[in-house]
């Protein structure tokens, strides 16, 4: 009964007692202001409310891309795909993100009471961008990796285990600005998707304490990042060079130290993981 989702049809969120389980409405009782019915829509709708608010604050830019109506709407959907199931109320958050991925039209998401959409590709940013930063915030504190002389052999045959208290954010609008000027504003309208950008921008997201902190990264400072959780970092290197235009290569060498050293110095690992291989994956 809990988990019957609200009626959207009339345009605001409503409970459906028409729904609830017919035994339940037997012998659930009344009391003389309110119905049995009445009584068991309190908790109901406090459910569904708590939940969205759980998520309207997780994702503050996706909601307010998409209004808050419309956004309610995916969490209901994922909610009744995948249930809470864990006494922490965040835990219900998990996967949202994917979720998005896989059921958002295909270029155009409608906006309720709207006559344009939002891109598809906009919202699936935000989503990413809005779940990295609550999942950066909330990771636990631990010891920065800081390679010494002693590490020098197995270095380029291992891969680099990435803290959990930094993410890489791309974006093809600029998103994590918007998601700082709508900080702390209450409206449930959606907000309008600025001007795309001319070349994707890519960010280093990090926690130092309890401020999470943007820095900007080159393009191909970025792909290093995201090969090196990926690969060795021998492997890593070898398809970053791959990837890298002939003329651009003469001075990759030094780049690609003074970005190793960057992430060193940032705290951005925390150890190192021997890999099987150190094979490049030819795509």
């Amino acid at each position: 009964m809990v988990r019957t989702p609200l009626q959207r049809a009339s345009g605001v969120l409503e409970v459906a007692p028409q729904a609830y389980d017919q035994e339940l409405m037997r012998v659930a009782l009344a009391n003389p202001q309110l119905s049995s019915a009445e009584r068991l829509a309190i908790y109901n709708r406090q459910y569904w409310f708590r939940l969205f608010t759980v998520f309207h604050r997780a994702f503050p830019l996706t909601t307010r891309l998409l209004s808050h109506f419309t956004f309610n709407a995916y969490v209901s959907r994922f909610l009744l795909a995948e249930p809470p199931r864990d006494w922490n109320v965040d835990s219900a958050l998990v996967g949202f993100d994917d979720f998005l991925l896989e059921v958002l039209p295909a270029e155009l998401v409608p906006i309720a009471g709207q006559r344009l959409g939002v891109a598809r590709l906009a919202v699936v940013q935000a989503a990413r961008i809005d779940a990295a930063f609550h999942r950066v915030f909330l990771a636990p504190a631990v010891e920065p990796f800081h390679p010494g002389a002693q590490h020098a052999s197995q270095l380029l045959s291992s891969r680099l285990v990435a803290s959990p208290s930094v993410a890489v954010l791309e974006e093809h609008w600029p998103l994590c600005e918007l998601r700082r000027t709508i900080a702390g504003e209450v409206s449930e309208a959606a907000v309008a998707l600025p001007e795309g950008l001319l070349k994707p921008r890519f960010w280093l997201l990090l926690r130092a304490g309890t401020k999470l902190n943007l820095l900007a990264l080159e393009p191909r400072e970025a792909q290093l990042w995201g090969l090196l959780r990926q690969l060795s970092v021998g492997a890593a290197l070898e398809r970053l060079e791959q990837d890298c235009p002939a003329e651009q290569r003469a001075g990759l060498p030094e780049s690609t130290q003074r970005w190793l050293a960057r992430s060193v110095t940032l705290g951005a690992w925390t150890g190192l993981e021997t890999t099987p291989s150190t094979a490049v994956r030819q795509d």
